[in-house]
């Protein structure tokens, strides 16, 4: 009996010649071959990842082990060395793992928040619901959160009259752990409610676990992470995020939240006795970041090859 003719591969969105599978399999094995070992420069810990794209070119990756981060070049490799990020993403998890808000919400699952209300008789009480936005779910306790998540039973939020949930009107916050992949472990996220002549109006703070500082963009959290830098429209708060919101269902009314409800002139918390300015003449011009990290060379796709090697730590 003769040999088997091989089986070939056809592209279904191009015209052309088809690929035989024992091609492919060459060209993947000459690649595990070159790419066997990461370069010697390339620090212990840090993985290396090579991509094959549609138009059959490889892409190689270096990802920090501690940040995540993606790198294409040797250069941009050095520069986020020097540039102490790995540094500030410990620091964070370090300051997570000792903070109480953080710590004791960590069963609350990924993709809820925490929203909080004004309410009681003279609207001095703040309350505490846990919402799912994509289900439209909101609940008042831990029990009720894992009551809904293992059996998807839906509980009353009962203030007993309380605090009114049918509109807008006396939101606070919203309050979000982890909210970037980008951010490590121990920022929150918080969307600060407040009334203005226009309507409601919802800003958002990224607060830092380590100083609390405070920055208005992801893009101002990601420039301090890469570079150590503070925007000139960042704060640092006097009363913490991690503080402010730190109770179980119910508490008394901050003065200076009370203000959200009744503020008239689009004025923001940043003239409010919770933050402190941080600019200064020296960082409001700031030199570009050492490293880009918000955003990176992807190829087209990596759907045929993908070749992971790591340097075990010594």
């Amino acid at each position: 009996m003769g040999r088997d003719p091989p089986i070939v591969l056809s592209s279904d969105s191009e015209e052309g010649e088809p690929v035989e599978v024992e091609d492919v399999k060459g060209k993947v094995k000459e690649v595990e071959e070159d790419f066997k070992e990461p370069p010697k420069w390339l620090p212990d810990g840090w993985i290396m990842e090579v991509q094959r794209g549609e138009d059959g070119s490889f892409y190689q990756y270096y990802i920090s082990p501690v940040s995540g981060v993606k790198l294409r070049m040797k250069a941009e490799v050095l520069s986020y060395l020097f540039s102490g990020m790995d540094d500030r993403f410990l620091e964070s998890k370090k300051c997570a793992a000792r903070n109480t808000l953080h710590s004791t919400h960590l069963w609350l699952p990924k993709g809820w928040f925490i929203e909080i209300r004004a309410g009681g008789e003279n609207m001095d009480k703040m309350f505490k619901f846990y919402i799912y936005p994509p289900m439209e779910i909101r609940l008042f306790s831990k029990e009720d959160v894992l009551l809904y998540v293992k059996e998807m039973v839906v509980s009353a939020c009962d203030t007993e009259g309380q605090c009114d949930t049918s509109s807008q009107d006396n939101i606070l916050a919203l309050v979000e752990f982890n909210p970037s992949v980008l951010l490590p472990e121990g920022w929150v996220k918080e969307i600060v409610y407040r009334k203005t002549k226009e309507g409601i109006r919802k800003d958002p703070y990224f607060t830092d676990p380590v100083n609390h500082y405070v920055f208005r963009t992801l893009k101002a959290a990601m420039t301090y992470l890469s570079t150590g830098k503070i925007t000139n429209r960042s704060f640092i708060q006097k009363t913490s995020v991690h503080d402010l919101y730190n109770f179980d269902k119910c508490a008394d009314l901050n003065e200076f939240l009370r203000k959200r409800l009744t503020n008239k002139t689009g004025n923001n918390d940043q003239t409010s006795d919770r933050y402190v300015k941080l600019g200064t003449p020296d960082n409001k011009i700031l030199d570009p970041p050492l490293v880009v990290v918000c955003s990176f060379f992807r190829p087209p796709t990596s759907h045929v090859l993908q070749v992971r090697t790591c340097k075990l730590m010594s």
